[in-house]
């Protein structure tokens, strides 16, 4: 038997392709993980937002085998709210509009970029955007999003994120004429009913063996495998498995483990994440904004981006409703959830998304310890030394947490399936 810990995208699919001889195990109340959707007084949201796409032709298959007609393709209508103006998706080649100064600075910081090999995420940026656009955006936004050093991170994580552009393509974007689409979500698909967690659901239906309410607690190696312990039903319970797939975040995957090497603990405890507070808000009012989604780089905002679910499907909320996401990140301590909703709504309100007599109807917000994956200087180092360590001992990680890699949706079905082929091999 393999056990896999964890029934979000990358423990389902590890499921899917082991078949029958999988016993998945799942501490929540349902499957999905943060690729989940909830359902408050006739509004869907996820938890947080999430679009689809992918150039994988499995997972794409297999998304048409899971969905089909559920699953509807769209052009990506993504913004920057910044100096009270709308900057369309990507910034750096959309600078029509904004203010003279800002438009002279990008390009003359582009058309002068360092030409030194970057050491750091921080250097990166400016190599490849220019003094210009690292200071009026793509700095600021990303120290609001990571709250963390930027020349404190590494590269690895941006390969095929985000485009490059040349000083051609920026000064045609100044001037208005850039119809280009930039980027790999340009197109994106998303489930017409259901919201984003339509997709697990139907993937979960696939999957035989799935116990909710089932709260990992330890890993134990044996002589013929691993031995896993669970809380389920307020019992204590134990199940022997040849490998063990595990989705749990690195560092809580080591603590359940007893006697694991000094060096080991050290590396997990050395890796480094970002929390997140999801605001769901329900509207009574539509529509609220054309756009899909806006990301805030100023201060003043407490939030970093703001969805629209509504316009992803107008099946996420009641007639003439909205639906709506907000997302801050944090680290270390949650912060007080009564006081983030009176600031994010003030913010909505002060960027024109909210009318002060807007009628409310859903107000929920939730913390997420584990959200995202930041990728410190000694990110590989320490990833390495705990993954070697958990495959000594027939534990074979997967997903954004077990991988610790910054996972979208298709790269985390990829790793569950990855993973599925390492343990039976």
């Amino acid at each position: 038997m393999h056990v896999v810990v964890g029934a979000g995208l990358a423990g389902l699919s590890a499921a899917y392709n082991i078949g029958s001889d999988a016993l998945v195990l799942e501490r929540g109340d349902t499957v999905g993980g943060l690729c989940r959707s909830v359902t408050i007084r006739g509004y869907t949201f996820d938890l947080a937002p999430h679009i689809f796409f992918t150039r994988s032709q499995y997972v794409i298959d297999l998304a048409d085998d899971l969905l089909g007609d559920n699953l509807v393709r769209q052009n990506r209508r993504a913004y920057i709210y910044i100096k009270r103006r709308y900057v369309e998706y990507p910034f750096e080649v959309n600078l029509h509009g904004l203010p003279r100064q800002i438009i002279d600075d990008c390009i003359e910081g582009a058309r002068h970029r360092p030409t030194a090999q970057p050491r750091n995420f921080k250097e990166w940026i400016t190599t490849t955007f220019g003094e210009g656009v690292a200071k009026h955006y793509m700095v600021p936004y990303n120290q609001k999003v990571w709250k963390y050093d930027l020349s404190r991170m590494n590269m690895d994580w941006m390969a095929g994120r985000v485009p490059a552009p040349s000083v051609e393509e920026m000064v045609k974007g100044a001037e208005g004429r850039n119809k280009m689409d930039y980027g790999p979500n340009a197109q994106f698909s998303y489930p017409k009913v259901g919201g984003i967690g339509a997709l697990p659901m139907a993937l979960a239906g696939r999957v035989r063996n799935i116990h909710i309410g089932s709260d990992v607690t330890s890993f134990k190696h044996t002589q013929n495998g691993v031995e896993v312990g669970y809380k389920a039903g307020g019992k204590t319970r134990k199940v022997e498995a040849s490998r063990v797939i595990s989705t749990v975040p690195l560092p809580e995957a080591v603590k359940m483990i007893e006697g694991a090497p000094e060096d080991v603990v050290r590396a997990s405890e050395a890796l480094v994440h970002n929390s997140l507070v999801c605001m769901s808000i329900g509207v009574d009012r539509a529509p609220l904004s054309d756009k899909h989604w806006l990301y805030f780089p100023e201060e003043r905002y407490v939030f970093n981006r703001v969805s629209f679910q509504t316009n992803f499907s107008p099946t996420t909320s009641p007639p003439g409703k909205s639906a709506v996401l907000a997302e801050m990140t944090f680290r270390g301590e949650a912060p007080d959830l009564v006081e983030v909703k009176e600031n994010a709504r003030a913010g909505l309100v002060d960027a024109g998304i909210l009318r002060e007599d807007d009628r409310i109807e859903v107000f929920d917000a939730q913390a997420f310890e584990y959200a995202y994956v930041i990728y410190d200087l000694d990110h590989r180092r320490n990833v390495s030394t705990v993954h070697r360590y958990l495959k000594e001992h027939n534990i074979v990680p997967a997903g954004r947490f077990g991988d610790w890699e910054y996972h979208n949706m298709d790269k985390s079905i990829l790793s569950g399936k990855s993973a599925a082929e390492e343990a039976v091999k």
